[in-house]
C-alpha cells in the first residue's frame, strides 16, 4: 500500500508543484513605512487568462491614494492620509495585473505598493510608546476565466484561485501620549497663530 502510495504521489507531484503562477516577494522596512514587491512568474502548463490582486488593509494601515490610482485600482471605502487609526476605516483596493482572452499568462509580472502606518491612540499604560500589529498582504488571484469587470467594486476574495503569502508580516506603530497632550495641544495652536499670523502681515 505504501508503495502504491509512492507511485501516486511520484505521477501527481510535478502537476502539485505546477499548479498555479510562482509568486515571489520581498519587503523593506524604512521607518514607519513599509515597501513591497512582487514577481509573478507563470506556470507553461495552464493557461491562465487573467491575474487581478485583492488587498484588505485595517485601519492602522493606508496607502496613497494616488499611488492605487497609478496601477488603476479600485477602491471599496475611503482614504484620509491625516487621520488617526481610531477616526479610520478598513478598506479594500483591487487591479488587473493581467488580462487577455487570446494570449494565455507567459510573461512574468511584477508590482511593488509602499504602505504607511497611522498613529494609534494612547494606551491605558503611559509607558507603552509602540504596538506591534499585523500587516496583511495582496492575495494574487489567477484564473482560466475573463477579469471581472472591477469598475463596479472589488469582487470578493476566491479562495480557490488566490495565492496567498506564507509570512506573517507585522509592523511596530507609535502610540499617542496622554501625558504630552497639556503640551503639545497648546504648542501646536500657538505655532499655527504664529504662522498666520507673518503670512497675513507679508502679504499685504
Amino acid at each position: 500500500m505504501l508503495f502504491i502510495s509512492l507511485i501516486i504521489y511520484v505521477i501527481l507531484f510535478p502537476n502539485i508543484i505546477y499548479s498555479s503562477p510562482g509568486v515571489s516577494s520581498r519587503y523593506k522596512t524604512n521607518g514607519f513605512h513599509t515597501h513591497l514587491e512582487y514577481r509573478i512568474d507563470p506556470d507553461l502548463t495552464m493557461d491562465s487568462q487573467c491575474l487581478f490582486v485583492w488587498h484588505r488593509l485595517p485601519p492602522y494601515l493606508y496607502i496613497e491614494p494616488e499611488e492605487l490610482y497609478q496601477l488603476n485600482a479600485t477602491i471599496i471605502g475611503s482614504i484620509n492620509i491625516e487621520r488617526s487609526s481610531s477616526q479610520s476605516h478598513p478598506f479594500a483596493y483591487c487591479f488587473i495585473l493581467y488580462n487577455s482572452s487570446k494570449i494565455p499568462y507567459r510573461h512574468s509580472k511584477t508590482f511593488s505598493i509602499n504602505i504607511h502606518n497611522r498613529y494609534i491612540d494612547p494606551k491605558s499604560d503611559d509607558n507603552q510608546q509602540y504596538e506591534t500589529v499585523y500587516l496583511p498582504e495582496p492575495v494574487i488571484h489567477f484564473t482560466k476565466k475573463a477579469c471581472p469587470y472591477l469598475g463596479s467594486g472589488c469582487p470578493p476574495p476566491l479562495t480557490e484561485t488566490g495565492i496567498e503569502s506564507p509570512r506573517e508580516l507585522t509592523v511596530t506603530i507609535p502610540l499617542g501620549q496622554q501625558k504630552h497632550l497639556l503640551f503639545v495641544y497648546p504648542l501646536t495652536c500657538l505655532f499655527t497663530l504664529i504662522g498666520c499670523s507673518l503670512l497675513f502681515i507679508f502679504s499685504r
